[in-house]
């Protein structure tokens, strides 16, 4: 049953199909080569990316590229991992425009999100506006996608637009048995802070930790809340659990460290 489980999640990650049915029409993003171990590499990349752990998806989206460098998208995820302005952000962006060219629309509109950078010079999928016209381009020709479903969401422009459909998000998948959903409770959470209903806030990131315990983001997005407060004890209580979930979360350590010289002053 376990392995039976596993392969169905492998298929909706893939987002290769646009039904249950078989369908030689490829409409999703392709980001797998035919190798096991490069699908896995790349899924669990992209699961530390959506629970923005940074720093795990750098190192499975590196060991992607290194395993088949001839596949846009790792490189796309690369590039948004990379610093602003950086060789390496436009090496990878560079190397996902070429690589993409014989590739389905989906595919390509994934790597247009990265055509023009933010204000701060990043290329990133992430992004509002513009790039939330290609989310709808791209749901449009691969509903069940689910990395295309979550973005979709997130680059809602207005805030209750956004709320609600990661609500309805969560709740369908919640509805469909899928155990790992606190990237979209997560995302959630910030959206609550932004629209100032702190007490959904506060209940949405404390059960990210409850369902994600292993995961060290779930500390630090409850750290960061209340660090907003400006309840530093705690603030400081749970970028500790971060670190000591992952000594190489770096948005923690900077935290605790601005905290620390905070006191001391």
């Amino acid at each position: 049953m376990k392995k039976i489980l596993f392969l169905v999640t492998i298929l909706l990650f893939s987002c290769q199909e646009n039904s249950k049915e078989v369908e030689p029409v490829q409409t999703g993003i392709m980001w797998f080569n035919d190798n096991p171990n490069h699908r896995d590499i790349v899924i669990e990349g992209i699961r530390h990316f959506q629970h923005i752990e940074f720093e795990k998806a750098h190192v499975y989206f590196e060991k992607a590229v290194k395993l088949d460098s001839t596949l846009f998208a790792p490189h796309v995820m690369l590039a948004s991992l990379s610093r602003p302005n950086s060789p390496q952000q436009e090496y990878h962006y560079n190397e996902a425009k070429e690589l993409v060219k014989d590739k389905n629309e989906n595919s390509k509109r994934f790597v247009s999100l990265l055509d023009t950078p933010n204000k701060n010079g990043n290329r990133t999928i992430f992004g509002r506006g513009d790039k939330s016209k290609v989310w709808d381009l791209m749901i449009l020709d691969a509903p069940t996608g689910p990395f295309i479903q979550f973005y979709h969401a997130w680059s809602r422009n207005d805030l209750d637009n956004r709320i609600k459909t990661l609500e309805n998000l969560r709740e369908a998948r919640v509805s469909e048995g899928e155990a790992d959903n606190g990237h979209i409770t997560n995302f959630l959470g910030y959206s609550y802070v932004q629209a100032e209903q702190l007490d959904k806030a506060k209940s949405a990131f404390e059960d990210y930790i409850a369902k994600n315990p292993e995961r060290y983001n779930s500390y630090d997005s409850l750290g960061e809340f209340y660090l907003n407060q400006k309840d530093y004890e705690n603030a400081k209580e749970y970028y500790q659990k971060a670190l000591n979930t992952y000594p190489g979360a770096n948005s923690a350590r900077q935290k605790l460290m601005s905290i620390n010289e905070m006191n001391s002053k």
